[in-house]
């Protein structure tokens, strides 16, 4: 292998991947749930329950707790420590698309597949989050890359690889792990022919299953003990099968959604996946590891299709392999031969369009939301990317494919450095969590919620504190701690106030959400 280009991929997502990844507050609902999730176990020396708030949290497997964990005790409880092993798993999942892309289909390949994931900003935010989806993604990559190595090309220990690498996943985030590597294997050994007793003992099952149960089994059995099924009904009922079959949290989307996703989470060079998809089926039959990275993409994508609840992080394990798909495209369409020049200018006229349109679009955003009114100038940050378009479609007309291509890379990751070292801090500063915090640090005050509250307190706060059920924990509350702080939503203030005549301490509307985060004590503290 050439250590130049694998060098320039490993710097640069390095480079994009951490871009000031400590320099945010855990505030995003999912980040601020696990990472205090993790927290609560840390502190406690719990490897087995998790919990929010003190109370049983059934969302998710333990695996990114674990290394939180870790983090945490060697670095202590911080944003820095949370999402420290996501950025970490971005930057390896780049380097085994390259190193097995390189392996199965040329370096050249490879580079340009690792190009389009670093320049992705979907991927360099999802590998800046605290959650577990960093690490699924970085699983499920290597999974599939692990069982095309075994079943093509006989590596034994890769087979069986496999299967321990799926074992992790399923810690990760359960079922998912499980039921799309099994669709997709089913899907490609139906295409292949090879879907006979042969297969299935090159398959290594016996042995696979085994290594699977021990790596993934222990642990879902010992949280079942500890908490007498309560975690298991709750993960595998609500969060797998129920988020699956009817839309929960709001998070709706429409039947085709997943790859909506994946279009926009592989700008800028998803402009050309149409083109590519059609380039990988007419070369199906002579580079099978590309048909096995459109299947893939497609399963993972196309199975989300029918999810009732859909976040933009569900077809993320899609993106890699679209990437290769794109890599390929533009190696041999693009740069090699030089040929559909006319359909890649059309392509490179609507990315200019569209990039025109995203600074407009992030002006707009922001001056929807009334503590946001005063950033809109940040809007100047995405103008790197109708620069970059431009600069992109005049190398392109005068021979310079390669410098178009770079263009488009370099202005997303330019535009992804602005918006983690500038755009998005100074969003954070406005977030209610933060903005409330200086009530919270005059004497020695106690901490209540009631009803439902902003999670991100719980990791400002360093750990859990009171839940009041009921209008009259409150008023007793009060009772107990006249100098007390009560944390809730509006919604919640108008039946309070008939137990309890309380001030409005604070007040503020949750970013991007529509509920608004009220902080109350009673009227004697003034």
């Amino acid at each position: 292998m050439h250590i130049r280009k694998f060098l320039i991929v490993l710097i640069l997502a390095v480079l994009v991947y951490s871009a000031n990844f400590w320099g945010t507050s855990i505030y995003i609902l999912d980040e601020a749930k696990n990472a205090s999730c993790a927290m609560e176990m840390y502190q406690r020396g719990d490897l087995t329950v998790p919990t929010f708030n003190g109370e049983l949290r059934t969302d998710k497997p333990p695996l990114h707790y674990y290394f939180m964990i870790m983090a945490y005790r060697v670095l202590g409880i911080n944003p820095f420590s949370a999402r420290l092993f996501s950025v970490i798993a971005g930057v390896l999942t780049v380097i085994v698309v390259f190193a097995y892309t390189r392996k199965f289909i040329g370096e050249s390949i490879a580079f340009f597949s690792a190009l389009a994931m670093i320049a992705s900003l979907q991927l360099s935010i999802q590998f800046h989050l605290a959650v577990p989806d960093p690490y699924l993604i970085l699983l499920m990559t290597l999974s599939f890359f692990l069982f095309y190595d075994g079943f093509q090309f006989g590596n034994k220990t890769g087979m069986l690889l496999f299967y321990a690498v799926v074992g992790l996943a399923f810690l990760t985030k359960g079922l998912i792990a499980i039921v799309l590597p099994g669709l997709v294997i089913l899907l490609y050994l139906l295409w292949q022919k090879e879907l006979r007793l042969k297969t299935f003992r090159q398959l290594r099952l016996a042995e696979g299953i085994v290594l699977f149960v021990l790596i993934a089994v222990p642990w879902y059995a010992a949280v079942g003990i500890a908490t007498e099924g309560a975690w298991l009904e709750g993960f595998f009922l609500k969060h797998n099968v129920s988020r699956f079959t009817s839309t929960m949290e709001g998070h709706r989307g429409f039947p085709l959604a997943p790859f909506a996703i994946v279009i926009g989470g592989l700008l800028p060079f998803s402009v050309f996946i149409i083109q590519s998809v059609v380039f990988a089926w007419k070369k199906r039959m002579h580079q099978p590891f590309l048909l096995y990275c459109l299947l893939t993409g497609l399963v993972i994508a196309g199975f989300f299709c029918f999810s009732r609840t859909i976040l933009p992080s569900y077809p993320a394990p899609a993106l890699p392999f679209f990437a290769i798909v794109i890599g390929c495209y533009l190696h041999n369409v693009f740069i090699t031969s030089g040929n559909q020049k006319r359909a890649i200018v059309a392509s490179l006229a609507l990315y200019v369009v569209l990039m025109l349109i995203i600074p407009i679009a992030v002006y707009v955003a922001l001056d929807q939301e009334a503590a946001m009114r005063s950033l809109k100038y940040l809007s100047v940050a995405f103008i790197v990317l109708p620069a970059g378009a431009l600069a992109a479609l005049y190398f392109y007309l005068t021979a310079k494919q390669h410098h178009s291509l770079y263009s488009m890379a370099a202005s997303w990751m330019i535009t992804g450095l602005f918006f983690f070292y500038w755009c998005y801090p100074q969003v954070d500063k406005q977030n209610p969590v933060t903005q409330s915090l200086h009530h919270f640090s005059s004497g020695n005050r106690t901490i209540a919620y009631y009803g439902a509250f902003n999670p991100a307190y719980v990791f400002a706060f360093r750990g859990p504190f009171e839940k009041l059920s009921t209008a009259e924990n409150v008023a007793d509350y009060f009772q107990r701690n006249p100098s007390g702080l009560l944390i809730t939503y509006k919604k919640y203030v108008e039946e309070l106030q008939q137990v309890t005549q309380m001030r409005i301490v604070f007040q503020q509307k949750d970013l991007f959400e529509k509920q608004e985060t009220v902080i109350l004590s009673v009227i004697s503290d003034r």
